[in-house]
């Protein structure tokens, strides 16, 4: 920790007052070290019950740091607790049938009176909503010297292992490139990854693990690991699957295979203090970092994508696909883990491609009774390595050389989807499009929509430093849209949340061309396009034709330059939805800030 002394205040605070303070978005979250929302509502109920009855409750330790230009708290201790309090102020849950009486304080009575919050009902009695809100809360506030002193003091409140899962505790604090690939791996398989890990409190629950008695975030039941019968729910709460990953990932970079192991995990995070974890700790950071963490995750999501096309091919979880007995076990994390390193030698290191989609889920098919599983707490690492190497020789007959890259070939499932997640947290940094034609009937490419794509793209890479954003084509979010598509070209779209995503397969023929033409129709395009060069360059560089399931996506990414983005003589920034111009008289009070912002 710094030597600089740490400046502490301890004091109590309404639970009014920190209403509004979280209507001023002031609190943050850190996801580096912080785990996810995970409260059940039972637990939530339990809490508000507490405080109405006036019980004590545990301190809130909260860092006071500098974020987005001004004063904010950080969250280091609490956060389910804080959130228990405001989602349920918001009419977001209710206590024994009854909800909050909006009407009871003045900051909910004024979001009721504008239309931004709803009364449910019943209502709680207005004497125990003024109790709650009355609630002087414990609070201790330090001022943040150093992401050190947060990581040391997050770790050293949790030690004792009662609050947060072992392998928690390992990403607590833990900066390497190692634990950094892990947690981006987590996340995208999870679909609760952000564009930044500090969010304010308020956009937390839209990217948390919750279930069908909250009716917000993601739904436990539908992320990977629990459709797939590899984790249970309780296990993906306490990141049970970042300690598969972990395994893993741990597995496909060390030449000489490691066993499955607590006391291993430990060291490879550096948790444990000792030469042998330090030595151990700096050997996989620099494994991670001589590939590269992009390559990395990219590796491990090009499986998830193959894991996830075998499932929907088949209409069945993985669990229901390797058992067929009645007699399912509860969860298979060893048995996906050989599946997985199996088609991981042979989709990444021998880079091969799936050829007999029906071949090989009739042999995955009951196949559990094919692998020998160690139980408990260790995994040696020849038993592993025995299991893994006699699936790969199995599964190999249903592979062909893939000799020829075909960006059509790319399957971008995983990523796809936490794209369309993400725009709900950080709506101005996406864009969708139904495709390059227009609706009208003619079939024509339609230039004036082109053209606002590029515009779109300047737009978002100016909205400030850092910013990576994308304009997808071949997926609507209009409703309306999705009928005219799929009636003028008579197909059917793929629905994902509130997305509709029909491809752009149908448009090449229209043109007379191959995809594969149409790809490159687009990039002259852009190559010729009135885009400031930097931008122009990385649109160009970057632009993708994926594979959803059986459906094309063209995608359009952009990020932020050295120096703002012009659009021929225009200057473009995108708010939400909006795309606005900056007028010539404020364009060099633009360019200053944009300055001042790096």
């Amino acid at each position: 920790m710094s030597e600089k002394a740490i400046d502490l205040i301890v004091k109590g605070e309404s639970i009014e007052n920190l209403y509004r303070n979280y209507l001023q978005n002031k609190y943050i979250v850190n996801r580096r070290y912080q785990r996810k929302l995970v409260w059940s509502k039972t637990e939530k109920s339990s809490f508000i019950d507490s405080l109405i009855r006036t019980f004590p409750v545990p301190l809130i330790l909260l860092a006071e740091v500098f974020y987005s230009q001004k004063v904010a708290y950080e969250i280091i201790d609490g956060l389910q607790r804080l959130e228990a309090i405001f989602s349920f102020i918001e009419n977001q849950y209710d206590l024994d049938g009854s909800f909050f009486d909006l009407n009871s304080i003045a900051a909910t009575k004024e979001l009721l009176d504008s239309g931004k919050l709803t009364q449910n009902t019943p209502t709680l009695p207005r004497g125990e909503c003024v109790i709650l809100a009355s609630y002087n809360v414990p609070l201790s506030i330090f001022d943040s010297s150093s992401e050190e002193d947060v990581d040391n003091i997050f770790r050293r409140i949790n030690s004792g292992g009662k609050k947060l899962s072992r392998q928690e505790l390992r990403m607590a604090g833990s900066t390497g490139h190692f634990s950094s690939v892990v947690r981006r791996c987590a996340t995208e398989i999870r679909g609760d990854v952000t564009n930044s890990d500090v969010l304010q409190l308020n956009i937390m629950k839209t990217v948390s693990i919750t279930n069908r008695d909250l009716p917000y975030g993601i739904k436990v039941e539908d992320v990977f690991w629990v459709k797939n019968g590899i984790l249970t729910k309780e296990q993906v709460r306490e990141s049970r699957d970042e300690e598969i990953l972990s395994d893993i990932i741990s597995y496909v970079l060390f030449n000489n295979k490691p066993p499955s192991r607590s006391d291993y995990l430990d060291d490879l995070f550096g948790f444990s203090e000792t030469e042998s974890a330090a030595k151990k700790s700096a050997e996989i950071d620099n494994l991670v970092q001589k590939i590269t963490p992009d390559a990395v995750v990219n590796n491990i999501n090009k499986i998830i994508d193959q894991f996830n096309t075998i499932t929907s091919e088949s209409g069945k979880s993985l669990k229901d696909i390797l058992f067929t007995s009645k007699a399912k076990p509860a969860k298979a994390p060893r048995y996906f883990q050989v599946i997985f390193l199996s088609l991981y030698e042979l989709v990444v290191n021998k880079n091969k491609e799936l050829a007999d989609m029906k071949g090989i889920i009739k042999k995955l098919t009951g196949y559990s009774k094919n692998i020998t599983i160690t139980e408990g707490g260790k995994w040696g690492a020849e038993a592993r390595k025995t299991q893994v190497d006699a699936c790969t020789g199995v599964l190999d007959q249903y592979f062909i050389d893939n000799n020829n890259y075909d960006p059509s070939k790319i399957m971008w499932v995983t990523q796809l989807e936490n794209i369309l997640r993400q725009s709900d947290t950080e709506q101005a940094a996406y864009d969708f499009k139904q495709g390059f034609l227009s609706l009208d009937g003619k079939y024509l490419f339609d230039e004036g929509s082109f053209e606002k794509i590029l515009k779109t793209l300047s737009g978002i890479s100016n909205i400030r430093n850092g910013i990576k954003g994308y304009v997808l084509v071949g997926i609507s979010d209009c409703e309306a849209d999705n009928h005219k598509v799929e009636t003028l070209y008579n197909i059917k779209s793929r629905k994902y949340v509130t997305f509709y995503i029909a491809g752009v397969d149908r448009e090449p023929p229209k043109l007379g061309k191959s995809l594969d033409d149409f790809f490159n129709l687009i990039v002259e395009k852009i190559n010729k396009s009135k885009l400031s060069d930097e931008l122009r360059n990385y649109v160009s560089r970057n632009l993708k034709l994926v594979k959803y399931h059986d459906k094309h996506v063209f995608v359009l990414e952009t990020k932020s330059q050295q120096d703002p983005s012009f659009y021929e003589n225009e200057l473009f920034v995108r708010h939400g939805a909006q795309l606005k111009t900056i007028e010539p008289k404020d364009i060099p009070a633009f360019i200053k800030s944009w300055n001042d912002r790096r």
